[in-house]
């Protein structure tokens, strides 16, 4: 009899938690983050799940969300890998210090990723490299050791994306990809075959 009452206190408990987290658009993530396994917590994949994100994002995503789009601002359309509680990543874990933003107009404290940013190249793969090591990066693929001081990595990677967007994608995708940059080359079939041993050539 115990058993029973002590379970019963329990699940009803447990519907009463629930019941009482809120899921409009200003969702309590603190609250939520405490309720949700640990392993929930370590990958965000897609919108619905952004309620689960670390208490330290709540600011960032009341204006920065998909579905509550402000003029000029840009915004998360999926937190991805690289948000986890497990890791004590947040935003600005990757994207810096917000400073007086979003009162103070300066944004300079903010690392936007893209290859337009006023942020040196350096400055931005620093912020890459705290967690991506550069030797192995070196090693899983060449391109790394080649591109590194003169591409940001967001050139070809994305940080709000489920899993990394080259693994896994077909080759013609992959080359498209290189032609963003690369685009005279593609252009001009003639200099793409007379530099096509010269640029290739490994020892």
């Amino acid at each position: 009899m115990v058993k029973t009452i002590s379970r019963f206190l329990c699940v009803l408990l447990g519907v009463m938690l629930t019941a009482s987290v809120s899921y409009s658009s200003d969702f309590a993530i603190g609250e939520l983050t405490e309720l949700v396994p640990k392993a929930f917590s370590r990958q965000v994949t897609n919108d619905d799940d952004m309620r689960i994100l670390i208490k330290e994002n709540q600011r960032c995503i009341r204006c920065h969300q998909k579905k509550r789009l402000i003029k000029d601002i840009d915004a998360i359309t999926t937190v991805g890998a690289h948000v986890s509680s497990e890791f004590h990543n947040n935003c600005t874990a990757c994207h810096r210090n917000k400073g007086g933003h979003p009162k103070e107009t300066n944004l300079t404290t903010i690392i936007p990723f893209n290859t337009d940013s006023e942020i040196p190249i350096f400055e931005q793969n620093k912020q890459c490299i705290v967690c991506h090591s550069p030797e192995q990066l070196r090693n899983i693929e060449w391109t790394h050791d080649t591109h590194a001081t003169n591409l940001v990595c967001s050139a070809c990677h994305s940080l709000h994306k489920e899993s990394d967007p080259i693994i896994g994608i077909n080759r013609t995708f992959r080359i498209g990809l290189c032609a963003t940059c690369h685009e005279a080359i593609q252009r001009d079939k003639k200099a793409q075959r007379n530099n096509k041993e010269r640029v290739h050539e490994y020892n």
